[in-house]
Formats: C-alpha cells, structure tokens, sequence
C-alpha cells in the first residue's frame, strides 16, 4: 500500500495515509525516441487527502526529468470560451487598464483583452534549456517562486489583472505558486486561474487522463479551498463545458485577514470507487484486447498518439497488443512513443494493412467525425472503430450489443 506525499497534502498540508491507486513504473508521456527502448521510468501513485479531497500524485518527479527531450512537443489548451471569460473578467472589473499573462497558453485571452482596450504584457519564461532540450511547461511552472516574480514585480511593476492559465495544476506547490502570484496584482487587481476540470473523467473512471506532468487534480471545491488557503477571495468561480473535461476558471483578489482553516471532508467517495475500479478494469480490457488481437496480435490500430494514448497503452499494460501506432504529425513519424513497440507512422499506412480488425481512437471527439471520414475504407472492409475515453458511447471501455 502507497501513502500520501511525506509532506503532507499539497492543499492543506495534513498528513495522508489513505491507500493510493498505483500505477507502478510507467514511461514518461513525452519520451519519443528513434529506438524501441525505454530509458526512464518513474513510480506514478495517485492519493486523495481524507482533509480537503484533493486528488493528487504521490510524489511528483522533478521537473528536469520532464521537459521533454524533443523540441516539437506542444500543448494545445482550449480557446472557445475566452470571448466569454473576458466579458466576465470586465464586468467584475470594468475600469481594468493593464494585464499580464504569466505562461505559455496567455496569448489568446491576452489578445481578446488588448482588443477591449487594455495594455496586455507577457511574462517571459527567464530561462534557457540544456542543450537539445526544450524548456516547457515543467520549466515554467518551477519559476513561480515568489523571489523571481517579486523580481519581474520590480520591472515590470503590477497589474489589473494577471492571468495564469493551465500552469497550476503542474505545479507540486500550488499555494506557493499562488501566494507568490500576489506581488504582480494590483490592490484591487484580479487573479485568473484556469485548471483543467477532473470530476469527469473521476467519474467516468477514465484512467488516460492520469499524467506524470499533472500534480494535482482540481474540482471545483479544491479549487475554491486552494485559493482561499492561499490568501485570495473568491470572486467567480466559472465553468465552461467540454466533452471530456471542462474547464474551471477561478477569478480571485487578495484577501484581508489570514487564511480560513480547511474543515475536514473525510474520503473521497468519488476518488475510492476511482482507485477501487482500476484492478478490474485493466484486467478486463487487456483480456478483451487480447482476443481481439488475435493469434499474432496484429489486428489492433491506435490513432492519434498523444499522452492520452500513451497513458493508456501503459497505465493498462496494453503494449504488447498494438501493431500499429498511427499519427499524422509529421514530427512523429517514426519515432517510438515511449512503451510502445512500434514506430509512429501516418495513416495512409494504417489504410494499406490489411491485417488491423480494430482502430482505437485517442482523439479529441469534435475531430473523431473527420478522422473516420479519413478512415472511411477501413470501416468498408469491417474494422471497427472504437475510442480509449471511457466517458464515449464508442468506448471500447463499454460492451456492445
């Protein structure tokens, strides 16, 4: 049985004894390389804090054992809802004059806010990579540390509003990060912070959305307890929905006096039948994917080779059963994903193998309808098309009549 972190919970700081849904040594999601071998492995144990439920990883890695090795790894965060978020940040605060967005994913809310008249700046990420790799997110978050904003705080001077957008739940401290936010805020500036939702796929049990690169796993009441031990009141709390997980948007302002105390919740019942399921259901799925196989197990496609599909393929123990990984990312053409047996190829490939049965999907589902019409004869000679997200009506998670 694995434990909580051994300084306690990252929200609240309480001891966390409850048992942890361990994954075991898993390959980090961003290690492409050209051969089929896999040099670094690390323990991935998701826990839940009995104090304040947040769902969180166990130990996180360092996060010079992340940035990835290649330099055309990117990240695509959601943009639909911005135009809307915007009319809710200049209705709590009309007369806003300046803002600053403090991550990589700030340009396209930066850009709505210049557009309505505000000075909009950047935060720039302040350090070089090692040579041959790519300084990203982990990098990133590691420099919200309050010496080094206090710092840009001193050049740059503060805000009316400062943005940080998917950036927090990467980071192992997030009430340090928050707290050190605080020296770019105007008085009465505002804070935005957007997490990517996980009541969704907690309750599905979808087990892909697990990630080395995640340290904590938001729902809105943590976030709403995060920001509050972090010394902010909450202005809106915000939800904008997506297929697979939503996005949370907590709009705060310093607050006066000191942190409330976090009540104890007890156990995560959400996060328990989460753990619980997981034994079971890798057991089925991998006897499932087995038959379908076949004798030399060659018949089974996965498409679209993300961290999703990685995670999955892994966290399942399903690699030995895909014959073919399939992207048409020109960057990833033959290199290996890591776990994987196969080398990525594009998917006019996968339309000349005759032998694949079944393709599984680890797309995004508003581009599932495009992928298959691209897919169109393999579905005229019989394969099936399935996707790995448990929350779909075409899982392969789910049995059909």
């Amino acid at each position: 049985m694995s434990t909580g972190p051994r300084s306690g919970c990252r929200l609240c700081g309480q001891p966390i004894s409850t048992q942890a849904l361990p994954l075991g040594e898993l390959p980090v999601c961003n290690r492409f390389a050209r051969e089929n071998h896999v040099q670094l492995r690390i323990t991935l144990d998701i826990v839940a804090c009995d104090t304040c439920q947040l769902v969180q990883l166990h130990e996180p890695p360092p996060p010079d054992v992340l940035v990835p090795e290649v330099p055309w790894i990117r990240y695509r965060e959601p943009e639909g809802h911005l135009d809307a978020l915007v009319g809710e940040l200049l209705s709590l605060k009309p007369r806003a004059c300046t803002a600053l967005g403090t991550g990589p994913f700030e340009g396209p809310l930066l850009g709505r806010l210049q557009a309505r008249g505000l000075t909009a700046s950047a935060l720039a990420l302040g350090v070089d990579g090692a040579p041959g790799r790519y300084p990203y997110l982990e990098t990133w978050q590691a420099t919200l540390r309050a010496e080094r904003l206090a710092a840009e705080a001193a050049q740059l001077g503060t805000f009316d509003i400062v943005s940080c957008r998917y950036i927090l739940e990467h980071t192992p401290e997030p009430v340090q990060a928050l707290q050190a936010l605080k020296v770019l805020l105007n008085p009465d500036g505002l804070l935005l912070i957007e997490v990517p939702d996980s009541s969704k796929f907690l309750a599905a049990r979808d087990y892909c959305f697990l990630w080395e690169e995640h340290s904590c796993y938001f729902v809105e009441d943590t976030l709403r307890r995060l920001a509050e031990v972090s010394g902010y009141r909450v202005l809106a709390l915000l939800r904008y929905p997506g297929a697979l997980e939503d996005a949370l948007v907590v709009v705060l302002t310093p607050a006066d006096g000191p942190a409330p105390p976090v009540a104890p919740r007890g156990p995560s019942s959400l996060f328990q039948a989460y753990r619980d399921n997981f034994a079971a259901t890798r057991a089925q799925l991998r006897s499932k994917l087995m038959a379908l196989a076949g004798p030399d197990r060659d018949r089974i496609a996965l498409f679209g080779i993300g961290h999703h599909a990685i995670m999955f393929v892994n966290a399942f123990g399903l690699a030995d059963l895909i014959a073919v990984a399939v992207d048409d990312d020109a960057d990833k053409a033959g290199f290996f994903p890591p776990g994987l047996h196969t080398p990525v190829v594009g998917s006019q490939r996968l339309l000349d193998d005759e032998r694949i049965r079944l393709c599984l999907f680890a797309v995004a589902p508003h581009i599932e309808g495009k992928v298959r019409e691209k897919l169109a004869p393999l579905a005229a000679r019989g394969v099936e098309f399935r996707s790995i997200y448990a929350a779909l009506d075409n899982s392969i998670m789910r049995d059909h009549a």
